[in-house]
């Protein structure tokens, strides 16, 4: 009798489709050959039959799943930082370029690279003066590199008038160049702060039932789930749509985050057209000063003779020459945090048919929830809160940079000092002069 009961116990788990032999995935995931079939006693997988996962190992799939699954889930996201780092640092060479290019004293040098590292940070501690100084210095050192010559003092006193159009283009340039390096400050802080806190541990949970995974092929699995608890000869990838709704709930803390990213890609992706314009314009004001110098050389004897070295026995005629393409565009800022992009590139293993569904293979009924507030709200896979990550001080800085790319863009000067100490003092004057009539 005890034997025809064995017997029924043993043909009752091998229809349910579990190996009692071995469990060998699970114990070649978690590297325990200890674990093997027993009864249904499940806290986070949803099975009704004898498996190969008791609390002990769904505990064990859920640390697996916390050491892999954050780094997994921000692949993309560092992928777009190291883009974004490669361009910044070539508009930071960009930059040096035009302090180094000028023949300013090596205190001023100084004094005005402290002085753009801090505007690129959101502090513009530049005055009237620096900027007098460092467009006319630009100005001259495009002169002299167009001609080949050091444009002497007294020459540069004799272009004062010819030269303003040069400067002006200086200028732009200059701030276009500062104020897409404080756009990349931003973004690399937002970036930065996405990633430091840890995913919730609903999070994990969902991750251990959807059954995430990297790749497709079984001995390249990286962490896994509930699907493996039944050690069944087929394998399973997770539904895409459940697949969706795990990784959307496990970012729901990011959703602002993710808004923010795309909009400082697409204004970068602005500025990037702007400093090539502004590049232009400085090429061409050079250019036209560079004949304009020619031709007063010919037509006013006094110049001539102040400024005859002016004629340059060589001259480079040459500018650096830059790759205006950038390696990123919208999309690709979108993607780093987006549920449906990271469950086919990162989790490549997901299925539309013939799918894991988190507790069967079978169809996943329920609604893909929007990546928004509202939408995550209502996350059957990943309930309760995302993880806090507060942005305020950047969402303020990113208000600022958004106003003076406008500005740019309209042709004003982004690097003028601040006017609200000038309006406080008028304010001040006109209270004053109103109790004194009073």
């Amino acid at each position: 009798m005890s034997k025809i009961l064995l017997l029924f116990t043993l043909f009752f788990i091998s229809s349910n489709g579990v190996n009692s032999e071995s469990c060998s995935k699970i114990r070649e995931l978690l590297g325990d050959d200890s674990i093997t079939v027993g009864g249904p006693h499940n806290d986070i997988c949803i099975l009704d039959e004898p498996s190969c996962c008791n609390k002990a190992v769904e505990n064990a799939l859920v640390e697996k799943t916390r050491d892999i699954l954050k780094n997994r889930v921000f692949l993309v996201l560092n992928q777009f930082y190291q883009t974004i780092d490669q361009d910044s640092k070539t508009k930071q060479s960009m930059l040096t370029k035009v302090i180094t290019n000028t023949n300013l004293s090596q205190t001023k040098k100084v004094s005005l690279a402290e002085k753009f590292s801090a505007y690129q940070t959101g502090v513009n501690s530049l005055t009237t003066d620096d900027l007098d100084d460092i467009k006319t210095a630009s100005a001259v050192g495009s002169l002299s590199k167009i001609l080949d010559v050091t444009v002497s003092s007294e020459c540069q006193n004799l272009l004062y008038f010819e030269m303003e159009s040069l400067k002006n283009a200086e200028l732009k340039y200059l701030g276009s160049i500062l104020l897409m390096l404080r756009g990349y400050n931003i973004l690399t802080t937002v970036i930065t702060k996405a990633q430091v806190p840890d995913l919730t541990d609903e999070c994990y949970i969902g991750a251990v039932r959807g059954g995430l995974r990297e790749g497709q092929n079984l001995r390249h699995i990286k962490f896994g789930g509930c699907e493996l608890c039944h050690d069944t000869t087929e394998f399973a990838h997770p539904c895409v749509k459940l697949c969706r709704n795990i990784l959307s709930g496990c970012l729901k803390g990011h959703i602002q985050i993710r808004d923010y990213i795309q909009y400082l890609a697409q204004y970068q992706i602005q500025l990037n057209k702007l400093v090539e314009t502004m590049t232009k314009e400085r090429d061409t004001a050079t250019a036209s000063l560079k004949a304009e110098v020619k031709a007063k050389l010919s037509r006013d004897k006094e110049f001539h003779d102040r400024c005859s070295a002016l004629q340059g026995e060589q001259e480079s005629g040459t500018s650096t020459q830059y790759d205006w393409e950038l390696s990123y565009d919208e999309k690709d800022a979108r993607n780093t945090l987006d549920s449906s992009w990271l469950c086919t590139y990162v989790f490549s293993g997901i299925s539309e048919v013939n799918c894991w569904n988190r507790s069967a293979v079978a169809e996943y009924k329920l609604s893909v929830y929007e990546y928004s507030d509202e939408g995550q709200f209502m996350n059957p896979e990943v309930p309760g809160d995302g993880p806090a990550i507060s942005i305020e001080d950047q969402i303020e800085q990113y208000k600022d940079y958004k106003y003076k790319v406008e500005e740019l863009s309209a042709g004003r000067d982004v690097l003028k000092p601040s006017s609200a100490s000038a309006h406080a003092s008028s304010f001040i004057l006109v209270v004053l002069l109103a109790v004194f009539v009073t």
